[in-house]
């Protein structure tokens, strides 16, 4: 089994252009767990995730981890300033500098196993919310949760117990 065979098609994507603002409502409203950033042409650029836009409006000392215990940092008040200082800024320009992997995501070819999908969200040293899929000019293809990966391997194994009976 390929990750052409498990990927999610259809993906909600935005582009360069689209604001901070657009990504937080998408998250709220639709419940995806990364949007990708593509080009006219579909061409990934970025992805974006909830926790990378935590990240972006924590205050530095707390999403660097010089502070572990925020029991006692400022409440809330910088968290709000950080929020409304970004939230009409270019998606693109937020992301500037960042790399996909500070910003938590890979991308992999349609025919990579879905043992080496497997591998990828438990064997990574930063948690990944969704492998891209991609061709070979980086166009995106389709998305994979590892919900997706639990749900072919069961359908396989279903479908497998049924033809040995």
């Amino acid at each position: 089994m390929i990750a052409a065979n498990i990927m999610t098609t259809g993906v909600l994507t935005i582009h360069c252009k689209s604001t901070v603002g657009d990504a937080i409502k998408i998250f709220r409203e639709k419940r995806v767990r990364l949007l990708p950033i593509v080009s006219d042409d579909n061409k990934v650029l970025f992805a974006v995730s909830p926790r990378v836009l935590l990240r972006k409006i924590l205050p530095g000392y707390i999403s660097s981890g010089y502070l572990k215990d925020v029991r006692f940092a400022p409440e809330l008040q910088q968290f709000i300033d950080n929020i409304d200082s970004i939230a009409e800024k270019d998606i693109c320009e937020l992301l500037e500098g960042d790399t996909g992997e500070s910003l938590g995501y890979t991308k992999i070819s349609p025919e990579t196993s879905l043992m080496e999908v497997a591998a990828i969200f438990v064997n990574t040293e930063k948690p990944v919310e969704s492998i891209m899929v991609v061709d070979n000019m980086d166009r995106l293809l389709g998305i994979i949760s590892p919900v997706d990966a639990f749900k072919r391997l069961w359908e396989f194994t279903g479908k497998k117990k049924k033809n040995q009976q």
